[in-house]
């Protein structure tokens, strides 16, 4: 169960760091992201919807590592494979790039958050 704590930690960590930018510098967060810093409505859902993203799922795999529960880390990685999904279907029905660096973090968080699952489910390691 030690690498299962670790990968949550580190994943918490990680995304928590992700929404204190999102927070206090959207728009380097924005641009971290290659993305345009919007105006108006935009970018208060912008701003908004990022941070829950990103907070959200700190959340969720600080809370897994508190109770030692699967499904808060699970749900976390869930989160993150929904969005490399949606990274990969807009590329082929929007005509748009795939963001390469975006779904290789989409990948790698999902990879954490369902391998911290599994040990957590299965009280291994």
């Amino acid at each position: 169960m030690k690498i299962a704590n670790i990968l949550s930690i580190l994943l918490a960590t990680v995304l928590g760091i992700i929404s204190a930018q999102w927070i206090f510098s959207p728009e380097s967060a924005a641009q971290s992201l290659s993305m345009v810093y919007m105006e108006g409505d935009a970018r208060n859902t912008q701003v908004r919807d990022f941070t829950a993203f990103f907070l959200g799922t700190s959340i969720m795999s600080i809370l897994s590592f508190i109770t030692k529960q699967y499904q808060w880390i699970f749900s976390a990685g869930l989160i993150f494979l929904i969005a490399g999904i949606f990274n990969v279907l807009t590329s082929i029905n929007y005509d748009t790039q795939i963001a390469v660096a975006s779904l290789i973090s989409e990948l790698i968080f999902t990879s954490m958050a369902f391998t911290a699952a599994y040990i957590y489910k299965t009280n291994n390691l």
